[in-house]
């Protein structure tokens, strides 16, 4: 068919997700940076941060802590940080979960608000 190839255009698309209508994907929650942060600062941003989430009726929010690949180690210690401090705050958190791949994977955890 000649020396022309179609091409595909740069997006990518991600499959619904399981129980909704075919074709609609969540809504990527708001976000809370906390890579390249030291553990301290990291848990005065989250702190500071889901709180104001909670006040203004977030629902879920997406916390981004990275792999730890940039460690001494090699291993991460925000990503137990953030499962430790949800746990220590039952009355801000309900329950928090990793993220699907397309929004960090294990890098990422998506938090719960109660509201």
């Amino acid at each position: 068919m000649g020396r022309f190839k179609a091409r595909r255009s740069g997006r990518q698309t991600q499959a619904p997700a399981p129980g909704a209508p075919d074709g609609v994907r969540p809504a990527r929650p708001p976000e809370i940076f906390l890579r390249k942060c030291t553990w301290a600062e990291a848990m005065l941003r989250l702190d500071q941060q889901v709180r104001a989430h909670a006040r203004q009726g977030r629902r879920e929010i997406l916390v981004v802590h990275g792999k730890g690949l940039g460690s001494p180690d090699g291993r991460g210690v925000l990503g137990s940080a953030v499962c430790d401090w949800c746990s220590q705050h039952p009355d801000l958190v309900i329950e928090w979960r990793p993220a699907p791949p397309a929004w960090g994977g294990d890098g990422a955890k998506i938090l719960t608000l109660r509201t």
